[in-house]
């Protein structure tokens, strides 16, 4: 049996995060990843796909920092065939929602969660993920390797087979080919009903090479270091030491050797700070650049490309 996806849990209620944590765990998903705003677990998922895994992501629609739809549109120019589950108490019917559902979301689950729903709905997808790992090594075994046999239409095809969804950028990133010979074809296979026009996107592309095959990396701002985790900290007030939460054994200042006991008088939580694990600063907010996975230029946000086209979805291939 092959393993089972990672699971990245964007929720912001630590309560529902703990449940759904214990749930999945219960099903046999053992890589789990809970996070409680839109940019934790926007960072999570940009590490996982570096990695090469296809987390399936449980998506709140209501976040703290970021609403459901900016992080969907991220997770999705990052990796057009990942798996979102939307979960909401919002009827479906709900413009917002039907958005979302145009947009990527592969699944729908209401609040508050019933577990079977769930556990059909991870059912479904694993059947999904088997089918076409099937298919993908049948379409390996049919035809040769190597892509300069392929057609470009062939190689466009295979695209969509492989991701399902994805902007014209993308796709012509896939197949190396920048010119009207994608769109035509495009247009063909929309006109014959196998896709279908889902939305348009703005997409960052490498300011050096034009591509949209980037990624978002993320790192210490004092160090450079991407060896960071995400902490709470704890201020002291009386001698003024501020460090992570962990360096407080039985409730001792680790300068001080003084015990701390009420929150607000003599202590303060700080939440959401990142830790560097090399240099031991924090931060509340991480450095970040983009870097082109086609020629490896490294450009900052300010100084990218943008680059509007449209998404299509497969219906019929």
């Amino acid at each position: 049996m092959p393993p089972k996806n990672h699971i990245v849990i964007v929720e912001d209620s630590p309560a529902i995060g703990f449940l759904l944590k214990n749930y999945l765990e219960k099903l046999g998903y053992h890589q789990i990843h809970t996070c409680d705003t839109g940019a934790v677990a926007m960072a999570t998922i940009s590490d996982l796909i570096s990695q090469k895994q296809a987390p399936i992501v449980l998506l709140d629609y209501m976040l703290p920092d970021m609403d459901a739809h900016s992080l969907l549109t991220q997770i999705l120019e990052k990796q057009p065939d990942i798996r979102v589950i939307l979960e909401t108490a919002t009827e479906k019917s709900d413009e917002g929602i039907k958005d979302l559902i145009r947009l990527g979301v592969c699944h729908y689950i209401e609040k508050p969660i019933r577990f079977e729903n769930l556990k059909s709905v991870l059912v479904t997808i694993e059947k999904e993920n088997s089918f076409f790992t099937n298919d993908s090594e049948t379409l390996t075994d049919s035809k040769p390797n190597n892509d300069a046999s392929l057609s470009i239409e062939e190689k466009i095809e295979r695209a969509l087979i492989m991701v399902k969804q994805a902007s014209v950028s993308k796709i012509e990133d896939m197949v190396d080919k920048n010119d009207s010979t994608v769109q035509k074809h495009l247009e063909k296979l929309e006109n014959d009903g196998k896709i279908i026009t889902i939305d348009e996107i703005k997409e960052i592309t490498c300011n050096s090479c034009n591509s949209t095959d980037t990624e978002q990396r993320f790192f210490c701002p004092s160090c450079k270091s991407s060896n960071f985790k995400l902490g709470k900290l704890i201020e002291h007030y009386d001698c003024g030491n501020i460090s992570d939460e962990n360096s407080y054994e039985k409730d001792l200042c680790p300068n001080c050797k003084k015990e701390i006991k009420a929150l607000g008088v003599d202590h303060r939580v700080m939440q959401n700070h990142y830790i560097c694990n090399d240099c031991n600063e924090f931060h509340a907010d991480l450095s970040m650049e983009y870097v082109c996975l086609k020629c490896d230029n490294k450009f900052p946000l300010e100084k990218c490309k943008w680059k509007t086209s449209k998404i299509y979805k497969v219906v019929n291939m």
